[in-house]
């Protein structure tokens, strides 16, 4: 016999070996104790059960958080309300329209901040423009003031809250792709200084490159994130 006919026999006899073993394994997993089954039948039951039971205590206890949530932060809101009302709105509006302010994205019109300020989200209203533009493109500060807070939070993002120069005003620039590198809490700015870059952080659609934008009134407490927005379109627009 030469050695391709024995490498055939080879194969052949380990084809043949293959098909009478594979029965084989098969049976010994085919008779199983109707007794082992059963157990095997109700561990598995019960362990079903208990991630079920896990899954819906989890669902049950962070919707509890989300609904204790939504209570602070109506009753923030109401506070808020309470010390910046409606008339001190107005006046800012006017207030800040004789400023002038620059716009935070060049090439980009008062018109593209019209419409998105009252529209709800989630639980509550957006109360921010949102400003398309190409990933990375340069965010300016949009009047001079002091950066009070850089922060990464789970919604916005890479974000950055910017007093005005009397502290009364705080402008929120959310959803960075980073900030300018030089830039640091506390810094004093100017108004058109680069201070961030456009992006998608936090819970912004990834092809959906943009600017969060929003401007607030303080409280008397002076706390940045303690303050009534405004629609950053109505002290933009000309009249």
């Amino acid at each position: 016999m030469n050695l391709t006919n024995l490498n055939l026999t080879n194969l052949n006899l380990k084809s043949r070996i293959a098909k009478i073993t594979l029965p084989l394994i098969v049976l010994q997993f085919a008779f199983v104790s109707p007794l082992n089954a059963d157990a095997l039948s109700k561990a598995s039951d019960t362990s079903s059960l208990d991630a079920k039971v896990q899954a819906e205590q989890k669902i049950q206890a962070e919707q509890k958080q989300h609904a204790e949530r939504l209570i602070q932060h109506k009753k923030m809101e109401q506070e808020i309300l309470a010390l910046v009302p409606d008339t001190k709105v107005q006046s800012s509006i006017h207030v800040l329209r004789s400023r002038q302010l620059r716009l935070p994205i060049d090439g980009i019109t008062p018109a593209v901040l019209k419409g998105s300020f009252a529209e709800v989200r989630g639980d509550s209203r957006h109360e921010a423009v949102d400003i398309a533009a190409p990933r990375n493109t340069p965010v300016h500060a949009i009047e001079d003031g002091t950066i009070a807070k850089l922060f990464v939070s789970r919604l916005g993002g890479n974000t950055i809250y910017q007093t005005d120069p009397s502290g009364e005003y705080v402008y929120y620039y959310a959803h960075l792709e980073g900030y300018e590198p030089t830039i640091k809490e506390g810094d004093k700015v100017k108004r058109g200084q680069v201070i961030g870059f456009v992006g998608t952080s936090g819970n912004a659609p990834q092809n959906t490159p943009h600017l969060h934008l929003s401007i607030s009134i303080q409280t008397p407490e002076k706390k940045w994130w303690q303050a009534r927005a405004i629609d950053p379109y109505e002290v933009y627009k000309s009249k």
